[in-house]
């Protein structure tokens, strides 16, 4: 199951975000103070795997301070979850109900076919648990009873099944050590809800519940020799689990952890395989450190199997090395394989270039009231800068580009050719390339779909010179699919994607702009170089040209 599109309202700076389309991965980005983490913090509650509610004293709007008072039942999260195959008649089984006939016997429950389109609502208000229902594809509410369904049921299974909604925020996770008598007497002060503990304490007992220790348990043991040695064990079995759930994420080097416990007091070090020396974690790196609470937090709300969650991200990668965002990119790939992951930033090293259709852009209005932007453009100029940072323009380079029609071809080696082309011909009073047009090198052809919804959304005049071959054919469709063309003739704009076949005319299965020049010109350049005479010739055989010495 996959969260398919959300809406939050009524929360903090966001009266109404709108509804926001989910992608396998979907990067959040706006400044800081915009509203991403109120956005995320609103959706957390709506299926959290640490109990979590709303507060109206804290999180009703400041400028709608006289509403708080008829806050109870207004609408904060709401979210569509689309059902993986196999699931909604999952779902029809369960929740059937159950006839008795005249004798009140039981009679074998009556399954019916779930509708074409159908999908699973949640919704999460102020002073109420979260309610799961049955919506069609236009958002319209299907009674379960019209369907042969029990309600009770149906929620009881959507609790179960809807994937964990899995909060990783920044300095999460200090590394500190821990008096577990303090921690044990904190979670008993708070009557063992520990939504009111701090994140590093909930966090801490992350750690113990992955370790299957159980924290009175552990700390009875302590009390006695025998139990000191259990507890030898049980920290040995935690730290190996706790490292290899750690390494299947963090891809940059071998590291092992090590749960200490001395008395009262616990340590966990973390020693580089390459090292071969324990560091108390608290010295590691803050980037570190994330990644850590990040892998831990995971693997308990997935309970080890890394899937069937919703991982929402606050500036991950923050304090990693360029490398090692890169790393975490990757990271998330793979994850959104089994899972649905989001993230905010503010970094232009953490938007996918090769994905643009993932890019949601946080805007705020005069009121400082958050709206969301599906898409790579933005009318403001704070979002803006990092997608202009992203694709390598400068403010000034921006300004000029939006003055000339834009040509965005697929390398540098692309931009140097048609320019070096087009200065012979013009040279030799033929047609060249117009000095209105602006050749913008997009690095690969994977990244060029971003550089076009850019230009597009920039209402400029652009076109995108694309190879004759799978990754060109690749980058097409995903244009088309961003439906760029018809955005540009809504706002009176050109745009085209050439394939470099049929705009030069080279009749060739694949074609890449070294195409542009005939076999006989690479031959004769090769000859001259290096005082050959080779030749083409054609073999009857394989029925394709080979080279020959003449």
């Amino acid at each position: 199951m996959r969260l398919e599109e959300f809406c939050v309202s009524n929360y903090r700076n966001i009266i109404d975000s709108g509804w926001i389309k989910a992608t396998d991965v979907t990067a959040i980005v706006g400044q800081n103070e915009a509203g991403k983490s109120n956005l995320f913090e609103a959706l957390y509650c709506l299926h959290s795997f640490v109990e979590t509610r709303y507060n109206p004293d804290e999180d009703w709007p400041v400028d709608d301070w006289k509403g708080k008072k008829n806050a109870n039942g207004k609408p904060v999260s709401q979210a569509y979850f689309e059902f993986d195959e196999g699931e909604a008649e999952a779902l029809f089984e369960f929740a059937a109900e159950e006839k008795t006939d005249e004798d009140d016997s039981e009679l074998e429950a009556k399954i019916t076919t779930p509708p074409v389109g159908i999908r699973l609502f949640a919704s999460r208000c102020y002073g109420y648990l979260t309610g799961f229902y049955l919506r069609d594809r236009e958002g319209n509410a299907i009674a379960a009873e019209d369907l042969g369904l029990s309600q009770g049921k149906v929620s009881e299974w959507a609790r179960e099944h809807v994937p964990r909604f899995v909060l990783i925020q920044d300095y999460e996770f200090s590394g500190a050590q821990v008096e577990l008598n303090d921690l044990k007497s904190r979670l008993d002060k708070a009557g063992g809800k520990r939504h009111k503990l701090s994140t590093e304490d909930q966090t801490i007992l992350i750690v113990l519940d992955l370790a299957e220790i159980d924290l009175d348990d552990f700390v009875e043991k302590g009390s006695s020799a025998e139990g000191r040695t259990l507890r030898q064990f049980d920290k040995r079995a935690a730290s190996a689990y706790l490292t290899q759930q750690f390494q299947k994420l963090w891809k940059q080097k071998k590291v092992k952890f090590d749960i200490d416990v001395d008395g009262p007091t616990l340590n966990i070090f973390a020693e580089d395989e390459a090292i071969g020396f324990p560091v108390r974690l608290q010295r590691r790196s803050t980037g570190f450190r994330w990644y850590v609470s990040f892998a831990w937090k995971f693997t308990h709300a997935s309970e080890g199997d890394f899937e069937n969650c919703t991982l929402l991200l606050e500036e991950p990668g923050i304090h990693l090395h360029y490398s090692g965002q890169r790393d975490l990119l990757g990271v998330f790939e793979d994850l959104s394989e089994t899972n649905t992951v989001m993230y905010t930033t503010h970094l232009s090293s953490m938007v996918d270039q090769a994905n643009p259709e993932r890019v949601r852009i946080i805007e705020t209005d005069s009121s400082h009231h958050l709206r969301v932007t599906h898409g790579v453009v933005s009318s403001q100029s704070a979002p803006m800068a990092v997608i202009e940072s992203a694709l390598g323009l400068t403010p000034d380079l921006s300004g000029m580009l939006g003055n000339r029609k834009v040509l965005i071809v697929e390398g540098g080696t692309d931009a140097l050719i048609l320019s070096k082309l087009s200065g012979l011909l013009t040279k030799s009073d033929k047609v060249g390339m117009s000095d209105h047009i602006y050749i913008w090198p997009a690095q690969t052809s994977t990244k060029a779909p971003m550089y076009a919804a850019f230009a597009i959304g920039q209402r400029w005049d652009a076109g995108v010179l694309l190879d004759t071959d799978e990754a060109g054919h690749q980058a097409h469709k995903k244009i088309k699919d961003m439906n760029l063309k018809d955005y540009a003739d809504q706002t009176g704009h050109e745009f085209r994607v050439l394939m470099l076949d049929k705009a030069a005319g080279v009749k060739k299965t694949d074609v890449a702009i070294e195409d542009l020049f005939p076999d006989e010109w690479f031959l004769e350049c090769v000859n001259r170089a290096y005082g050959l005479a080779l030749r083409l010739v054609w073999c009857l055989t394989s029925k394709y040209y080979k080279y020959s010495l003449s």
